[in-house]
């Protein structure tokens, strides 16, 4: 998996050849992106967990 990082380029998400996107890691709302798309699900898992086990 290639990472794109090019902060000259104002695009979030970078069209790919075979017509997929890529997030540019030079962009600081890539970061915020990727750490929507971890951190949210994680904290969901971990409250329903203990909700469970409570």
């Amino acid at each position: 998996m290639a990472l794109y990082r090019n902060p000259r380029d104002k695009r979030v998400f970078v069209p790919r050849p075979n017509g997929s996107v890529v997030l540019n890691f030079g962009h600081p709302i890539a970061w915020a992106i990727l750490m929507c798309m971890t951190v949210i699900p994680f904290v969901i898992v971990t409250v329903v967990t203990i909700a469970v086990f409570l």
